[in-house]
């Protein structure tokens, strides 16, 4: 079995051309879903529901209604709601200190205060100042689904860098799904999706691989 630091090294090899993404909510970080929710509004502006970010990534809105983001764009609920998933933020660390090209995607859009996200991040030794740390990509700027939005920003990415190979580190089978489904549009790239699931009640995590490419038999979730 290849080690994790053996993984890194045969990584740099090509790495321009081969990039991992990691999610940020339930992925790197755990939350408490009594402080971090998604409201839905009906057409009148009332709220109705309330969902957490993992209900969200597939819910279907009704006609005419609307979701209430204010929660998760604030960097102080962020602050409150979160809880730090070591196992996954030290693989993410470990893999851009060996080398590899990491970005952090997520369902989020942009938070109302940049610099408190940025302290915060950098407490747990998260560095993500433009140019040197970790660039933080925001598929929640675009319109549609948490698993649409991250596929069109990862085949966005695989045209204008020429990405052979895509890593995506998610809790959502559903955005796993999303990108793995790109192997339509782009045979010749290798998907590789890392379903997360993090106990809070033990703090272990389990991933699950599944892959996709044209050297890879398909693994794919159905």
């Amino acid at each position: 079995m290849l080690k994790f630091s053996q993984f890194i090294k045969e990584n740099t090899k090509e790495n321009g051309r081969i990039k991992h993404y990691f999610d940020i909510d339930e992925t790197l970080f755990a939350h408490d879903h009594s402080k971090l929710r998604v409201h839905v509004k009906d057409p009148n502006g009332n709220r109705i529901q309330t969902l957490s970010n993992q209900e969200f990534n597939s819910h279907q809105l009704p006609p005419g209604h609307s979701y209430d983001f204010r929660e998760f764009r604030s960097s102080d609920v962020f602050h409150q709601s979160a809880s730090p998933i070591y196992s996954m933020i030290n693989k993410m660390k470990e893999l851009k200190k060996g080398g590899s090209s990491v970005e952090m995607l997520t369902a989020r859009g942009d938070l109302d205060d940049k610099k408190k996200f940025g302290q915060f991040m950098d407490k747990y030794g998260i560095d993500i100042t433009p140019g040197s740390g970790i660039h933080v990509r925001r598929a929640g700027n675009m319109e549609g689904k948490p698993a649409d939005t991250k596929a069109a920003h990862i085949a966005d990415a695989i045209q204008k860098e020429g990405l052979s190979e895509v890593h995506l580190y998610d809790d959502s089978i559903d955005n796993i799904n999303g990108m793995l489904k790109l192997k339509k549009q782009f045979p010749d790239v290798t998907f590789h999706g890392h379903h997360v699931q993090h106990d809070p009640e033990t703090g272990k995590v389990n991933i699950t691989k599944y892959s996709a490419g044209p050297d890879i038999k398909d693994r794919g979730v159905k």
